[in-house]
């Protein structure tokens, strides 16, 4: 460990993927988790599972990939799911969510005094992410938050963007967001790379050529990985580059990280 200490609060999910038969872990906070320790950091995550067979697998995986679980809660719940399916020609629908568990999430007194003492806190889906903000401002943590999934208000210090590949598209989602006095916005473009601004300066990078098994956690293994990269070196440049080799190599498998899975019944 770097000693670098990283934290994604939100949602989890259990992602089953009904073309292929195979259920895995996922969720968007707690892929960037995960994504945290693969990058060799001390990594934790904040979220609400079901006290049900796949809360207890969601906390085995994340203890597995070396994420700290203290701040994992157990609801007499279920755990959330999404069902995904793959077209013929390999495109992926999202059918239906249940968020379960993590639906009312909000970390509680003891998680917020550990969440201020992190180097760097991600919020995925969260409820009430205005609220954490102020929880954690004069802190030293700085914030970052996925607006893809994440309708958040207050200004924080890197804001991460997703509206598709088309370029004029993302360069208003880029202003958009701006706009909103975030420090840093990063707007991811699929296949075609990124592009990042902080108002001053503007940064572009091409995607990496592949042939995507699935896209699942792509977005967040991208996050994960530019944050990692950009708290260590303070390169934008330099982040933008290693979290696009992550994203592309995180579409050659199935979900948001590498894992065994679990077998659907029919």
């Amino acid at each position: 460990m770097t000693g670098l200490r990283l934290a994604a609060v939100g949602d989890n999910c259990i992602d089953r993927f009904l073309t292929q038969k195979i259920a895995r872990v996922g969720g968007n906070a707690l892929n960037v988790a995960v994504h945290f320790a693969k990058a060799g950091h001390d990594a934790a995550y904040f979220g609400a599972v079901g006290d049900d067979e796949d809360g207890r697998w969601t906390r085995q995986e994340l203890v597995f990939n070396a994420v700290n679980v203290d701040g994992l809660d157990i609801r007499p719940e279920i755990t959330a799911y999404t069902d995904i399916a793959h077209s013929a020609e390999g495109d992926r629908q999202f059918l239906f969510e249940e968020f379960g568990a993590s639906a009312t999430y909000f970390p509680g007194p003891d998680a917020i005094k550990t969440l201020r003492a992190a180097d760097h806190v991600h919020f995925g889906l969260l409820n009430e992410s205005d609220l954490l903000c102020e929880e954690l401002k004069g802190s030293g943590a700085t914030v970052s938050v996925d607006c893809a999934v994440n309708p958040l208000t207050a200004p924080v210090d890197l804001a991460f963007g997703s509206v598709g590949e088309d370029l004029q598209a993302a360069q208003a989602e880029m202003e958009r967001l701006l706009a909103l006095g975030h420090g840093l916005v990063v707007v991811t473009r699929g296949a075609e790379g990124a592009i990042a601004s902080d108002g001053t300066t503007t940064w572009n990078i091409a995607g990496k050529p592949i042939r995507a098994v699935d896209t699942t956690g792509a977005g967040d293994t991208f996050i994960a990985h530019f944050i990692a990269t950009w708290k260590m070196s303070g390169d934008v440049e330099t982040a933008l580059n290693w979290a696009t080799m992550a994203a592309a190599d995180n579409c050659l498998y199935l979900g948001g990280f590498p894992q065994e899975g679990r077998v659907l019944s029919s």
